[in-house]
């Protein structure tokens, strides 16, 4: 057995001290298998002192399954609580075979959406474009999309659906079938507008797409945001960064709120940021969250870098900012940076 260290106050079932929090965190690390990866998440949660219904909240998975694999932690040690043994009740066995296949599945699904989601990044004469999405869980809520008319005409989507898991999953797949649909809308209060109607009616109860959209034209770029991160602009003549603040409902919850229109003036070197608030708030071991004004700083850094460069470095930083803490949420950034 390893030599253990102190660990947050038990709240419920209390966790054996089999492994030091370390220890734990490098075996949730290094399992590639979905499901041995979902059993050391709940470990480790548990470890940091968590209660089956917040680690329920996180995996999606319900808290009676998560109480089950903390007893068999406990009483079978971390080399056998994922592998079934001999002693194992009928009743657990279903259990466990039922996992297995909604792990399955869930492995299916992500791979279908990753699939669905990965959207080239377009070729602009005027723009330096870079993207970047990761998913905190099997099915991300998360989305970025872009639409390229034949005049150059450039329309940007940066999405994050509420919730997790297969929910958020399902008001992703619908609004990227939607901007499919409509992104060439030449007026883009009217795409949102159809947007957020078109989600509205589909009755997702409780489910909502917070969302940025771009549209890009001869130097011009026009936004309007429902309910997400401000954009952040490099102004690369006065070296200074702007926040670009606007107030939205995300679609599909009041279909006639009154959205919002801001146009901006992009000389050459100027630089976007467009991403969802996973990255700000990722926590530190401390349970501190980076924020927009770290944020603000981290960009200012590197905004004169090329937009690949720039998402490089706030992958870096927000690396460094987590250390080995586990992420809760989905992180997207799109960076345009002109050239014109």
């Amino acid at each position: 057995m390893s030599t253990t260290q102190a660990r947050p106050a038990a709240r419920g079932i209390p966790l054996a001290n089999h492994l030091s929090e370390e220890s734990i965190f490098r075996r949730y690390r290094r399992t590639t298998r979905a499901n041995d990866r979902t059993h050391w998440q709940v470990i480790y949660l548990k470890c940091r002192g968590r209660v089956a219904k917040e680690i329920a909240e996180v995996t999606g998975y319900s808290p009676t399954w998560i109480r089950q694999v903390i007893h068999r932690y406990n009483d079978a040690g971390p080399d056998n609580f994922i592998t079934e043994s001999r002693q194992e009740s009928a009743a657990y066995s279903r259990l466990k075979a039922d996992h297995a296949r909604k792990s399955e599945e869930l492995d299916t699904a992500r791979e279908a959406q990753q699939s669905m989601l990965s959207t080239p990044i377009p070729r602009h004469p005027d723009l330096d474009i870079a993207a970047f999405m990761v998913t905190a869980k099997e099915l991300g809520g998360d989305y970025y999309d872009f639409h390229l008319g034949e005049d150059g005409t450039l329309t940007i989507a940066v999405g994050d659906a509420t919730g997790h898991g297969a929910r958020a999953g399902l008001m992703v797949s619908a609004t990227k079938s939607l901007f499919k649909a409509l992104g060439h809308k030449s007026d883009l209060l009217l795409l949102v507008r159809q947007l957020t109607e078109t989600l509205k009616s589909l009755n997702l109860r409780g489910l909502y797409m917070h969302l940025t959209l771009g549209r890009y034209l001869d130097g011009k770029l026009d936004l309007v945001v429902a309910g997400m991160p401000p954009a952040l602009v490099y102004r690369r003549q006065r070296r200074t960064v702007e926040h670009v603040v606007l107030k939205g409902m995300p679609l599909g919850s009041f279909p006639e709120f009154p959205y919002k229109r801001c146009s901006l003036k992009l000389e050459r070197g100027d630089t976007v940021l467009l991403m969802s608030d996973g990255f700000l708030e990722l926590r530190n071991a401390q349970g501190e969250e980076l924020g927009p004004e770290r944020v603000f700083e981290i960009f200012s850094e590197v905004a004169a870098e090329s937009a690949r460069a720039i998402i490089g470095h706030l992958r870096k930083m927000g690396t460094a900012w987590v250390g080995r803490r586990a992420r809760s949420d989905d992180i997207t950034f799109v960076v345009l940076k002109s050239r014109r």
